[in-house]
């Protein structure tokens, strides 16, 4: 079933009791909250569903889900979440094709690294601009110390601009739409998809805007990275708002499931062993 989702946490989310605290920049600190590795609905069926999901593979004491969030929570506490100020790109509605090279990704705040195949996609750039027109504030959820954003919010270079969580807005520019600002409709791909992590990574704006006015930047991004720097454990499902418009554009011959099998951008959600 589609899940038609009222605001922009497709990539990755972090589900606290208190998420948003304070101005642009400041440090979020989770401390022992717990991490759901999970995507957010707003509208509360989809977050009950994947909070009652995760607390239910906990309960059941499943090795492999617990694995996973323990390797995965490591890379928190050594940096917290940092709200950014600026403009960003965010991919949580993008596929991705592979380039057959290596990305190296920060893990565990920094302190080490790992490669893993590396993909390219072309995402949106959120602007203020777009927020006030939707009447909300600009948020950008970045963990600084991870992906490859070396502790700073702040682009290395004229032209280059990273990728964050989006967690206010209700509707951005839908790749599988033709990059229409609508609302995201999420998908779950099974166990065993090929899929790419976008948070934290280092993009590079493209010259010319889409034909309906898009500013969107070409990211470079790794394939079955969970979160933090780990690899995903092997036995998660990946929620991901790619392909969402897929089959309802005029002479699209996609279908919405399609876009599992085209590297999406997603977030993964362990699952307890059967």
């Amino acid at each position: 079933m589609k899940k038609v989702l009222s605001a922009a946490v497709i990539l990755l989310s972090i589900v606290c009791t208190s998420f948003w605290g304070s101005a642009n920049a400041a440090s979020i600190d989770l401390g022992a909250t717990p991490l759901v590795l999970a995507q957010v609905d707003t509208r509360g069926d989809l977050r009950d569903r994947v909070d009652t999901r995760s607390n239910d593979g906990v309960r059941r004491d499943d090795r492999n889900s617990n694995d996973y969030a323990s390797r995965a929570s490591r890379g928190v506490g050594k940096q917290g979440l940092t709200e950014c100020s600026g403009d960003f790109a965010y991919c949580g509605a993008s596929t991705c094709k592979p380039t057959g090279k290596k990305i190296k990704v920060d893990q565990d705040g920094g302190k080490t690294t790992k490669e893993y195949e590396e993909a390219v996609c072309t995402c949106p750039i959120i602007t203020r601009e777009m927020a006030v027109q939707q009447g909300v504030a600009l948020h950008g959820l970045a963990a600084v110390n991870e992906g490859n954003m070396k502790g700073s919010c702040q682009p290395p270079s004229k032209g280059t601009i990273w990728s964050y969580a989006e967690l206010k807005l209700p509707e951005w520019p839908q790749q599988s739409a033709g990059w229409k600002t609508l609302a995201p409709i999420g998908q779950e791909c099974p166990v065993g998809s090929k899929t790419v992590n976008c948070w934290d990574y280092l993009c590079t704006i493209d010259p010319k805007p889409t034909a309906n006015g898009v500013k969107t930047a070409t990211c470079r991004c790794p394939i079955n990275e969970g979160v933090f720097g780990h690899p995903a454990g092997g036995n998660e499902v990946y929620f991901t708002a790619a392909g969402g418009y897929f089959g309802q554009n005029g002479g699209d011959k996609l279908k919405q499931s399609d876009a599992c099998k085209m590297f999406p951008v997603s977030g993964p959600i362990p699952q307890p062993n059967q």
